[in-house]
């Protein structure tokens, strides 16, 4: 099925279950209607900023949609911050009225620049988490960097990608469609370490060079940039490890080294305690939420409506939008197929893409730097 019809039987579904008032059986018998609601952003760009194909499409979303869907869940919820909506949590109190948090992953420069004073004219409390590796840094973080080397010459990139054994021939047919590179760029980030990641770059960038001015907008937040929203009272610093990692791809050494040393770099640095964090792409197994505990947090916040019943408050589901998260086929906002995003209807009626369950892992020795 192409996007055309997706975004037909999307806008038709959502329109159906308002009707019908299924959705609210559905938000019951998922538990999400007793759930506050934490909406998760990844960059905000210029409104009349051209799209380049070398950027991640469902990492952006315009000012001017921004503003839209806040307004939207504006009239919805009541806006927390994080600190309040965790406190709120631990306590057990049930939440009064519908309640929404906004949060921002990674930590790209353009959330201060086009985000921040959305958020402070609005005065709607938010959080970001960060790599804080990246912070201040001049280089493009993994996933970014990964996709601009594949989308500037996909069949060269296909074929170092099998060479490197990345990808057999069979799953490069398997993920023929609109987007390839975008379809290679979820496999490589599901099934390599940050090891791997960092070898298969180097080939890529061995075999194609990398164009330094696609680097553009890719830039990451300053320390001073991010202690002047937290000391502004309007942005929550949380953590997203030190270099985002796919915690389930990594060793228990290296899990504890990302996450245990990403809460100190923050606290350091920051002056403040760091009591948040994020997954990186969502991805956790029983012994990742177990070391995101070891590592000192007390919420941490995924990417689907899964929960470790040990550790709810480490496992508090997101939903994230961008562009075109509650779109019609027309290109409209639709509050319908909003209020289906939101509630993580079309996430339960599609499942989730991760398995929660053990992860065999390497072992290697932990180095804190």
């Amino acid at each position: 099925m192409n996007a055309m019809g997706r975004a037909h039987l999307k806008t038709g579904l959502a329109l159906v279950l308002g009707v019908t008032r299924t959705d609210r059986l559905i938000r019951l018998m998922s538990g999400t209607r007793r759930l506050p609601l934490v909406v998760g952003y990844h960059r905000v760009v210029d409104d009349g900023r051209p799209r380049r194909a070398s950027i991640i499409a469902p990492m952006l979303v315009s000012r001017r949609m921004f503003e839209r869907q806040l307004d939207w869940i504006g009239r919805r919820f009541r806006f927390v911050s994080l600190d309040e909506l965790g406190s709120r949590l631990e306590s057990g109190v049930p939440f009064e009225t519908p309640t929404a948090t906004i949060t921002f992953d990674d930590g790209y420069r353009d959330m201060y620049e086009h985000a921040y004073p959305v958020l402070k004219s609005k005065g709607i409390p938010a959080a970001v988490f960060v790599v804080t590796d990246w912070i201040g840094r001049a280089s493009a973080l993994y996933h970014d960097r990964l996709y601009l080397l594949l989308t500037r010459d996909w069949p060269a990139s296909r074929e170092v990608l099998i060479d490197l054994g990345v990808m057999r021939p069979e799953q490069v047919l398997m993920a023929r469609g609109s987007n390839e590179p975008f379809a290679a760029l979820r496999h490589v980030l599901t099934t390599q370490s940050q090891e791997g990641l960092a070898r298969v770059i180097a080939a890529l960038e061995e075999k194609l060079g990398i164009d330094s001015g696609r680097l553009d907008g890719l830039r990451p937040l300053s320390w001073a940039m991010l202690a002047e929203m937290q000391r502004g009272g309007v942005i929550t610093v949380g953590s997203h490890t030190r270099t985002h990692a796919i915690l389930t791809r990594e060793s228990a050494s290296r899990m504890l080294e990302e996450t245990a040393g990403a809460r100190l770099a923050l606290e350091d640095r920051l002056g403040t305690p760091i009591k948040h964090f994020a997954y990186p792409d969502g991805a956790f197994d029983a012994e990742t939420v177990e070391t995101v505990a070891r590592a000192g947090y007390r919420f941490a916040y995924t990417t689907c409506h899964h929960r470790d019943r040990r550790h709810p408050l480490l496992t508090i589901p997101r939903s994230l939008l961008w562009e075109n998260s509650c779109l019609d086929p027309a290109g409209r906002f639709s509050a319908a197929v909003a209020s289906c995003v939101t509630s993580g209807i079309f996430h339960f009626a599609s499942g989730c893409r991760y398995r929660h369950g053990v992860t065999p892992r390497p072992v290697a020795p932990m180095v804190l730097r």
